[in-house]
């Protein structure tokens, strides 16, 4: 065989002994290395939902069984992002002591942008003093203007979801309202107290229709 190699190679002009040690060893060096240095993406997911459809408007039609749910005392609760600053909203049907209100009663609280940062803390602070009064109620209603930045939203929904503080030099964790909707900022003077009386007719009349 060799002799036949050499006499191809003698004929051809070519080398057919080639030596692949160098880039064998090149491999060796350079994929070690692009495995350490390599960046892999790291993907972080933020669970939200859309807010719920009332019974008639979800296709359910009239004399269908509406879900038996023990009321919360909060019948929505929404935080509204502005450019201007934040606005919580709270539809409450119970007092905190579990007393069912004759009409339902509309709630709110302006907390003013600070400088050029949205003020989470005075946001916070509500929604614990919420929490406290209605510690059954999960669930807040994310409206957002189309020019907020997404860091602001992901602040927002994190001050939402819990609270944080530190306690005996311990970090410390309180559930809020982690069940969290992301929606359009309604402007009310488009109509959408109308739409909220019309909400409350519907409700009124499957109440009565169950009865």
């Amino acid at each position: 065989m060799r002799r036949i190699r050499r006499r191809y190679s003698q004929r051809s002009g070519i080398d057919a002994n080639v030596d692949l040690v160098p880039m064998m060893c090149l491999l060796c060096i350079l994929i070690p290395m692009l495995l350490v240095t390599a960046a892999f993406e790291q993907l972080a997911a933020l669970r939200t939902h859309l807010p719920k459809a009332s019974t008639l408007a979800g296709g359910a039609g009239e004399g269908a069984p509406a879900e038996q749910k023990t009321p919360t005392g909060i019948v929505e609760l929404r935080v509204a992002i502005h450019d201007n600053g934040l606005r919580v909203e709270a539809t409450v049907s119970h007092t905190p002591e579990g007393v069912e209100k004759e009409a339902y009663e509309d709630i709110y609280y302006d907390i003013p942008i600070k400088g050029q940062e949205y003020d989470l803390d005075r946001l916070r602070a509500v929604l614990v003093d919420l929490k406290r009064r209605y510690p059954r109620h999960d669930e807040v209603v994310l409206l957002v203007d189309d020019a907020i930045p997404y860091d602001t939203i992901v602040q927002t929904m994190d001050t939402c979801r819990e609270e944080l503080y530190a306690e005996g030099g311990k970090k410390k964790r309180t559930i809020l309202f982690p069940n969290i909707a992301l929606s359009e900022a309604f402007d009310e003077s488009k109509g959408f107290e109308g739409i909220r009386k019309g909400t409350r007719e519907i409700d009124k009349r499957l109440e009565s229709q169950q009865r």
